[in-house]
């Protein structure tokens, strides 16, 4: 009979600890901080993009739920990349990985708003489709990267740094969802799309920054 890995917990501390080991963790090292804070204004972008582009196809070529299913699957092929941002990160540098993947979606973007001329033409939804692969591609570059980041920042806390990561994600993603509807209601997509181009922008201005050092911080656990 096949049995299962007994796995043993790698930290001995209690809930109220390991919350309270978060903040300290944050504290202590800027690139994790940093890491957070991009990765959440990318997501803000993602979401906000995500969130508003049913209304948009219905709006301004009614079109029903199903194209917005297609261009779903045209988003997933950064989801089947992210191996290859892994290897690239490995081999390039993941610093290096997530401002070349800041730089992709914050010009996916910017090329998405400049093309909104064209919003009503058939030549549109074309360009939107190119650029959705390509901002996601950029999004899942960077989260990738800065996972790695993380993990060679702190090897002692992995799963609490990953922790903080993801909340910086869905906090992002929260965050870009009802400013997008807002933005959305009042002025339309293109507003959306600013707020999108804004967003990934100041996480490539974010990335670019020189790295600060870590905080000598003896209470993280």
């Amino acid at each position: 009979m096949a049995r299962l890995t007994t796995l043993y917990p790698s930290s001995t501390l209690s809930v109220g600890q390991l919350y309270r080991s978060l903040f300290s963790l944050l504290v202590k090292y800027p690139s994790l901080q940093k890491a957070a804070l991009a990765q959440g204004l990318l997501n803000a972008a993602f979401s906000a993009f995500w969130t508003t582009l049913a209304l948009m196809l219905f709006q301004s070529f009614h079109l029903g739920s199903s194209a917005a299913g297609l261009f779903g699957l045209a988003g997933a092929v950064g989801a089947l990349t992210a191996p290859l941002f892994g290897k690239a990160a490995d081999h390039f540098g993941p610093q290096r990985m997530t401002r070349i993947g800041a730089l992709l979606t914050s010009v996916s973007f910017l090329l998405m708003l400049a093309a909104g001329s064209w919003i009503h033409s058939s030549w549109y939804l074309p360009i939107l489709a190119i650029l959705t692969v390509s901002f996601d591609m950029g999004v899942q570059m960077c989260l990738i990267s800065h996972q790695t980041i993380i993990y060679n920042t702190a090897p002692q806390a992995m799963s609490r740094a990953n922790a903080i990561l993801l909340a910086g994600v869905f906090i992002g993603m929260t965050s870009g969802s009802f400013v997008a509807s807002q933005l959305f209601g009042l002025w339309g997509w293109q507003a959306v799309i600013a707020f999108a181009t804004l967003s990934s922008t100041l996480a490539l201005l974010l990335r670019l920054l020189p790295e600060r050092r870590t905080i000598s911080y003896d209470n993280v656990m």
